[in-house]
């Protein structure tokens, strides 16, 4: 009866240890999974690695044991999955922290061009005000005027450097990684969308000060706002799906909204100061409100003055000529011309058919000489003094 009770009780001893040793198996395995489903750094990640290793020895002698307790699972299955889960988190978590850290320079880029906008824009502001200022005098105006000029193009110079790095960055940015920014985003005190509202509202206002600028300043004002629709149009479906998520068609169109305001302000002062700019210079265009109007004044000027030309082929038409010309080639076309074609205010085609239109018209207006018909009266005049001189004598 001893030997008996002697082999039961060691048989439940054994039963129990092996079903301990299942069961703090399951205990461990379970919360190292955890730990690697749940760990939010590499760091972590790197102590966890050392503690399946442990398990693994740990319990490696006792395989037998514990494939009876998970089967259809076997220990070797059950540390290759959990090694696997370990190496998803790998990379699962540096591809987070090489996002992180394009959250990071993003930021502090966005940071500098905020700080550098401010700072051009405290300058353009002092300089505006001490233009008013100085409207008594005018030399010192007129030399706070060109500095102005320089510093709003100083400024148009880095706006599109940074909507160039904006382009190269988002404009083959796949959906996967928009979403993946757009995640980490939340955090950012900034985004480049709300960076282009300062921007364009700050172009709107440039546009709507009375400052003393001319013609080829709003010709340029006209061609960075070309400039600008034309990245936003390519980038701005992504900027918004990563950076508004939640409202990405209100954002665009509050964008659009913001652009063609930007527009309507630049083209309240170009029209005007593009009439006054071809007056000062002698040249009296038809009334114009628009691009397409304003092209076809230029091309309306030149063909009645070439039709006039054929009727008549007076100096006056030809001195008209030249003053066109002159203006047409020297300033419009060799100053503004490429200002021209990015702010859509006239195109290519547009710009060579009034060429060619000022060729024929130059033809036409050629002064035609007088001298044979001189010739031909002083021989008329030799003629009638012989004639007369004949009679007398006979």
């Amino acid at each position: 009866m001893a030997a008996l009770l002697f082999i039961a009780s060691s048989t439940v001893v054994a039963q129990q240890s092996d079903f301990q040793i299942q069961q703090d198996f399951r205990a461990e395995y379970s919360e190292l999974t955890d730990r690697v489903n749940s760990a939010a750094t590499s760091e972590e990640l790197a102590e966890i690695e050392a503690d399946i290793d442990a398990l693994e020895a740990d319990y490696s002698e006792y395989s037998n044991i514990i494939n009876a307790a998970i089967y259809p699972d076997t220990f070797s299955e059950r540390i290759a999955n959990l090694r696997d889960r370990y190496a998803s988190s790998e990379t699962s978590l540096a591809a987070i922290d090489q996002l992180n850290e394009q959250i990071s320079e993003l930021q502090d880029e966005l940071d500098e061009y905020r700080s550098r906008l401010a700072s051009m824009d405290e300058e353009i502001a002092d300089l505006n005000e001490q233009i008013d200022r100085a409207s008594d005098n005018e030399r010192r105006q007129a030399a706070l005027i060109r500095q102005y000029r320089q510093n709003i193009e100083q400024r148009d110079a880095f706006v599109s450097d940074m909507l160039e790095n904006l382009m190269m960055r988002y404009q083959d940015l796949d959906s996967a990684t928009r979403d993946e920014i757009a995640d980490a985003s939340e955090r950012m005190s900034d985004d480049p969308i709300e960076l282009l509202r300062t921007i364009i509202a700050e172009y709107t206002n440039f546009a709507d000060r009375d400052s003393g600028l001319e013609a080829p300043d709003y010709v340029r004002m006209r061609a960075q706002h070309g400039y600008f629709y034309e990245v936003w149009d390519r980038i701005g479906e992504r900027l918004s799906e990563t950076f508004a998520p939640d409202n990405p068609v209100e954002t665009r169109q509050e964008i659009n909204d913001m652009l063609s305001a930007w527009q309507a302000s630049i083209d309240n002062k170009l029209w005007n100061a593009l009439t006054t700019a071809f007056n000062q210079n002698g040249i009296e265009l038809a009334p114009f409100t628009d691009a397409s109007t304003f092209y076809d004044a230029l091309y309306q000027y030149v063909e009645s003055n070439y039709e006039a030309s054929l009727e008549s082929n007076r100096d006056e038409d030809y001195e008209r000529f030249r003053t066109f010309r002159n203006y047409w080639n020297e300033t419009v076309k060799a100053q503004w011309g490429e200002l021209l074609i990015s702010g859509e205010i006239l195109s290519t085609s547009e710009i060579a058919e009034i060429d060619l239109m000022l060729s024929d018209w130059g033809d036409a207006s050629q002064p035609t000489s007088n001298l044979m018909f001189i010739l031909f009266l002083v021989s008329l005049a030799v003629i009638i003094g012989l004639i007369v001189l004949l009679v007398t004598k006979k």
